[in-house]
């Protein structure tokens, strides 16, 4: 079965580094992909002389590069990169993504991860879209009650199948990417500003050996998996 597959990422360039192959791999196979960033990116620069609206306008050009290898849409909720909270008005605008979407699979950030590699301080960013994006997930989306603004202007209740997160310390399910890690590094790269293509292809070579190594998998992307229904209570003891 095709599924809708939504991502929720605080900025351009998140989900394809976290997720790349396995989002290359998910449109091979057909699968509709939305890409929901939070930010625009608008802090992605060292240059103190470039202007916000410049640094913007190149992102979201590199994202619609980036989008176009996946054959992705891109939903743009234009908060503001470097301070994102995961505030009230966050959720009810990704209950709004998600009512709209009706994803079968959700693809965001684990905000329970700090710290990765011993070199790297997770984006607050990071964490606060992924504590949005569960909030959002549970119970909101699937509750007429909660946000009944968004029941007004249409936007129906809708129960997603399963969320998959990382970068995670807890991974439950592995994706071989060997086949499509060069597309991957490829499809990092259209974030030109943000990652140089050598630095990048040894990083996430890394990274990728990293996550492939407990099941045996030359490259892979790792990730915490839910499974999610209707009624929670049911789902647990199995009826």
């Amino acid at each position: 079965m095709k599924k809708q597959v939504l991502t929720v990422f605080a900025h351009p360039d998140d989900a394809e580094t976290m997720a790349g192959g396995t989002l290359l791999k998910w449109a091979r196979e057909g699968h509709a992909i939305t890409m929901c960033l939070i930010t625009d990116g608008d802090k992605g620069t060292s240059d103190p002389n470039d202007a916000r609206e410049a640094v913007v306008a190149r992102r979201r050009t590199e994202q619609e590069r980036a989008a176009a290898r996946l054959n992705a849409a891109v939903i743009t909720l234009g908060y503001e990169d470097g301070v994102l909270q995961p505030t009230l008005g966050l959720r009810r605008d990704l209950v709004r993504v998600m009512r709209r979407v009706r994803p079968h699979v959700v693809v965001a950030n684990d905000p329970t991860v700090w710290f990765r590699h011993g070199q790297y301080i997770n984006h607050p960013d990071h964490r606060a879209a992924g504590q949005a994006a569960i909030e959002a997930l549970y119970p909101a989306v699937k509750k007429a009650s909660i946000f009944p603004e968004l029941l007004a202007d249409g936007y129906q209740p809708h129960v997603v199948e399963e969320v998959w997160l990382g970068p995670t310390d807890e991974p439950d399910t592995w994706v071989d990417i060997t086949d499509v890690f060069d597309e991957k590094i490829a499809l990092i790269c259209e974030h030109a500003s943000q990652f140089p293509p050598e630095p990048t292809r040894a990083a996430f070579a890394r990274i990728a050996r990293e996550a492939g190594q407990e099941r045996g998998i030359q490259l892979a992307e790792s990730f915490r998996t839910l499974r999610l229904a209707a009624s929670t209570v049911r789902a647990i003891a199995g009826s």
